[in-house]
């Protein structure tokens, strides 16, 4: 028996978008001509709105889009930090093929301009650790794993995408996993939209009570 934790932004008309993109999400009702009947029409849907995750298609010419990503369940090793710029020391040993999530408490911030500004992100170095300790997926409770600074190069989204890591952005609750107790799992699944590099995701995490956690 699991227990299952909701690490999903809830999506709506005043979602907050990246600085100067359109607005998340915008929803039109369609007329069927029955005023019983509610029909609902995506007008507008930024696919790196909210909780979401990125294939490799993002960075990476021809890589794997996100309707062909693995649907897994992984083992997850929960990594808690307060600094700013996550380097490789934070980064556990034993990663091998887990979803390795990163507990900023960055999450507070989700619903305020503040989310997009100063968030804490992973250094490259980090990422070619990850990479090299054979990390399956990479979660962060903030808006990217790169910092939003001139110039946009995004070293860390070429890296971990470059080794077919996908990157969850924008989780919540994360915070929540630091008490659970027992063993985690993370699953997360995105609409299957082929030729495209990013999506909406449904992101929860499995609890087996009992088992012993995995934890950085």
């Amino acid at each position: 028996m699991f227990e299952l934790i909701d690490l999903t932004k809830r999506l709506n008309a005043d979602s907050l978008a990246y600085p100067g993109n359109e607005p998340v999400l915008r929803i039109d009702r369609v007329d069927v001509g029955d005023p019983t009947c509610r029909v609902s029409r995506l007008a507008h849907l930024d696919l790196h709105g909210g909780t979401h995750i990125d294939a490799p298609l993002h960075f990476v010419s021809g890589g794997t889009d996100v309707a062909s990503l693995s649907i897994r369940l992984l083992p997850l090793v929960l990594v808690a930090t307060h600094s700013r710029r996550i380097g490789p020391e934070e980064i556990p040993v034993d990663v091998a093929g887990c979803a390795v999530l990163l507990s900023t408490g960055w999450e507070r911030h989700r619903e305020t301009p503040r989310f997009f500004s100063g968030y804490p992100h992973l250094t490259p170095a980090a990422a070619h650790a990850l990479v090299g300790g054979g990390a399956a997926l990479v979660g962060l409770d903030t808006p990217s794993a790169d910092p939003m600074v001139e110039p946009h190069e995004f070293p860390v989204h070429k890296i971990l995408l470059g080794a077919g890591i996908p990157i969850v952005e924008a989780l919540c609750n994360l915070s929540s996993l630091r008490r659970a107790d027992g063993a985690i799992w993370f699953g997360c699944f995105p609409v299957p939209i082929e030729g495209v590099e990013a999506s909406p995701v449904r992101a929860v995490a499995f609890v087996q009570p009992g088992d012993t956690p995995r934890r950085g």
